[in-house]
């Protein structure tokens, strides 16, 4: 059972006023930048966040009988290519998406929303009108990798050169993201690689 506030409540009710979808798509490229979609005919301030208007539609959300949210299919317009662009620079699936209902007189409300959280699951599909996503309510955990990071002697997994992980400051530009290249750097107490992994070859 959700809780919702009494001003949620009240809006519920109210037949004039329609409701405003904002749709989240989560770290879309690795490197935790966020894509926000309003479905309106004006971009939409929330939470102090901006909602870029865009064409997108989803299914009704409903729960089953076990009391779980179903699978949504969430519909977003191609015609500019630029989510399919998205498409074939990143790997989309188990992208955390949350749909939010707000309210037109309640934008600066910042409590006055019901959110649901999803996560793409399996491989969009696109043509030229559409990009088509099936959202579910929680991560597939047959479908997982476990570890969710892998594990290399050699290679650097950190996403973002003098990121918080990475944690170098000096006056290199760029990162091979080698052993290597952390040693020479002064920065290999920071190698986000596992140099300690045994390998399968013998040394003598």
């Amino acid at each position: 059972m959700r809780n919702l506030d009494s001003i949620t409540k009240s809006e519920l009710t109210k037949q004039e006023n329609k409701p405003i979808y904002l749709y989240t798509l989560f770290n879309y490229d690795g490197a935790g930048n966020n894509l926000r979609f309003a479905e309106a005919d004006a971009d939409i301030t929330f939470d102090g966040l901006i909602y870029q208007r865009f064409p997108v539609t989803h299914e009704f959300i409903g729960e089953n009988t076990g009391g779980e949210i179903d699978t949504v299919t969430i519909r977003i317009a191609n015609v500019s290519r630029l989510i399919q662009s998205y498409l074939e620079l990143y790997d989309l699936r188990k992208t955390k998406v949350t749909i939010a209902l707000v309210w037109a007189n309640q934008l600066s409300n910042p409590t006055a929303k019901i959110v649901h959280t999803f996560y793409i699951d399996g491989i969009p599909s696109a043509n030229e009108m559409d990009v088509s996503f099936t959202l579910s309510s929680k991560f597939n955990a047959l479908d997982l990798r476990l570890p969710k990071r892998r594990y290399s002697r050699h290679h650097c997994e950190w996403t973002i050169f003098k990121g918080t992980e990475c944690g170098y400051a000096g006056a290199g530009t760029s990162c091979n993201k080698t052993l290597q290249q952390c040693q020479a750097y002064l920065n290999q107490l920071r190698f986000g690689g596992e140099p300690s992994v045994p390998s399968r070859r013998i040394f003598f």
